[in-house]
């Protein structure tokens, strides 16, 4: 898939017309002096940034403008080199090579902690995979019940900090396995254990556990839209996983004890970044780094049936996908085909995605993805935004007001104490102001 940024040229009239008028009614303006300020302005037109003068391309990169915002949301990050380089796709593609490393184990300190892991200051990184392995025991004379998403609810938080600070991915474990089941369609493997782990009462004993979290840098493995470049003295990387607590995972009755000991291996993939001479100088050759790949995931709490509304993040960029769950308390959910209704809706009235029966959206996911998304008893409904056709289909939420998804709950349905939507938002937005 091309990046956002890079639109055909049969789209760029409109845009490129109004580029020009910009440009002649600010042509004595020091605005226009400003290397963020031209780039953002032939960014709207359609223009590959990668194509342009290198004079332009070897400026520094300024503060971010128009990232995520909100929960998660990016504030700064530098995705280019400090050196002299130029972005070169084809060059880089030619000349880089692949890198799958393992990096050094990391135990799991229990229920309520934390395990950081700090990627190396090298190359360009596309991916970050997490194995984790571990032994649940379960005793005692009370009875032990797992809640749906087991065993990759164990991880409540994975985010992908950048200088400590910034979240471009921020989202929950059976998130990033829904994401997973997406992108590949529903793909049948064996890695993923809770052997004899029942969605229910568990009884005494000890379990073998294993499950694997993909943390996707890049949006996809064959374009690399959205890699980090990890090879820069001013950045650092992290993936942080903040592990679940024990009664979000289980229902334990007096009486009844859970343990847990583990260890999680994981794998960097990047890719190397070299140098070519230009005249006598030699430059770092790096592939497209203009655009992020975000990923967020936020909950509503609601108390009763009726109309329920949660509103989006808008973020610059294009949306790929809007997925979500209603969870009817910590053991249970609202199967999406019981809804009256799914809509995504902006303006205060325009609907361009109406639902009604959710049925028709339920069939929709069943056709993308061989079958509804799944994560461990829980369902995760999909608006896909780029699985048609992503040029044709974008939603561009910074330009929109009011933009919110609305489910219907009848009445016929029960709402537990605890319930909530979890809405999560996928988009690629752009690295440069």
């Amino acid at each position: 898939m091309s990046a956002v940024l890079d639109r055909p040229a049969a789209l760029r009239g409109d845009h490129t017309q109004n580029l020009r008028a910009d440009i002649r009614s600010r042509a004595a303006s020091e605005r226009l002096q400003d290397p963020a300020t031209l780039r953002k302005l032939l960014t709207r037109a359609g223009y590959d940034l990668a194509e342009l003068d290198p004079e332009l391309r070897r400026r520094a990169l300024p503060a971010i403008q128009g990232g995520a915002t909100g929960a998660g949301g990016v504030s700064f990050l530098s995705n280019l080199p400090p050196d002299n380089f130029q972005m070169n796709p084809e060059l880089f593609n030619q000349s880089t090579e692949r890198q799958d490393i393992p990096q050094p184990q990391v135990p799991f300190n229990g229920f309520g902690s934390s395990s950081a892991f700090v990627l190396q200051q090298v190359g360009v990184v596309a991916l970050v995979r997490l194995y984790f392995t571990g032994t649940l025991v379960v005793s005692g004379t009370g009875a032990v019940t797992s809640y749906p998403g087991f065993p990759h609810s164990l991880a409540s938080s994975v985010t992908l900090n950048a200088n400590g600070q910034t979240k471009i991915i921020s989202v929950t474990g059976t998130t990033l396995r829904a994401r997973r089941q997406r992108i590949f369609r529903n793909a049948t493997e064996t890695l993923t254990s809770a052997a004899g782990v029942p969605a229910g009462t568990i009884a005494n004993g000890s379990y073998p556990i294993s499950f694997v979290l993909d943390v996707p840098i890049s949006h996809d493995m064959f374009s690399g839209t959205g890699w980090l470049l990890a090879q820069n003295p001013s950045t650092t990387l992290s993936v942080n996983v903040s592990w679940a607590n024990q009664a979000d995972v289980f229902n334990i009755a007096a009486g009844g004890a859970v343990a847990l000991t583990g260890n999680t291996q994981w794998e960097v993939t990047s890719f190397a970044v070299g140098q070519a001479m230009a005249g006598n100088q030699a430059v770092t050759v790096i592939p497209d780094l203009t655009v992020f790949h975000g990923l967020l995931d936020n909950t509503k709490s609601f108390a009763a049936a009726g109309t329920l509304q949660a509103p989006l993040i808008r973020t610059a960029g294009q949306l790929t996908s809007y997925a979500v769950n209603l969870r009817n308390g910590p053991g249970a959910e609202i199967d999406p085909g019981a809804l009256s209704a799914i809509q995504f809706r902006y303006g205060g009235n325009r609907v361009p995605r109406d639902f009604t029966p959710p049925q028709m959206l339920l069939q929709k996911n069943m056709d993308d993805y061989n079958g509804l998304v799944k994560v461990n008893g829980l369902t995760y409904t999909f608006m896909d935004f780029e699985v048609d056709n992503p040029t044709r289909d974008l939603f561009l939420p910074e330009s929109l007001v009011e933009l919110e998804s609305q489910f219907s709950i009848p009445n016929s349905i029960t709402v537990n104490s605890g319930a909530y939507l979890l809405y999560v938002q996928e988009s690629l937005y752009p690295a440069v102001g």
